[in-house]
């Protein structure tokens, strides 16, 4: 369901904001991953995860190395995830583990996008 929901917003809003949209799009996928779990009592590292599976799914077969990009998407996701369960276990709260997990999801998201960019001009 969350990976549903992000990539609804991520196709709507994506075309709205064009290039930016590759930092905030990381803000939308964590409330979405987040929110779901706890709202309907999942566990949030196995929510991240699953969603990560989703996208490494997708990755995998459309994407030009997305045997790589898929499995990267499914390491990430469930790294996200551990962030995001234990900053919420210190703190007891949301907030805070959803600015770490956005915050460590654009800065990977920074991280690929500089790589990519790097590798495209070689």
């Amino acid at each position: 369901m969350a990976a549903a929901l992000a990539w609804e917003v991520n196709k709507h809003f994506g075309r709205w904001a064009g290039k930016r949209w590759e930092y905030l799009a990381p803000l939308v996928e964590e409330i979405s991953k987040t929110a779901a779990a706890v709202l309907f009592g999942g566990d949030i590292l196995l929510t991240h995860l699953s969603f990560g599976a989703v996208e490494g799914f997708w990755e995998y077969f459309n994407r030009r190395n997305g045997y790589y990009a898929g499995l990267a998407a499914l390491a990430s996701h469930s790294i996200f995830g551990f962030i995001t369960l234990s900053v919420y276990r210190f703190y007891g709260t949301l907030p805070p583990a959803l600015g770490a997990a956005f915050l460590t999801h654009m800065a990977w998201n920074c991280l690929v996008v500089k790589l990519s960019a790097k590798r495209h001009n070689k």
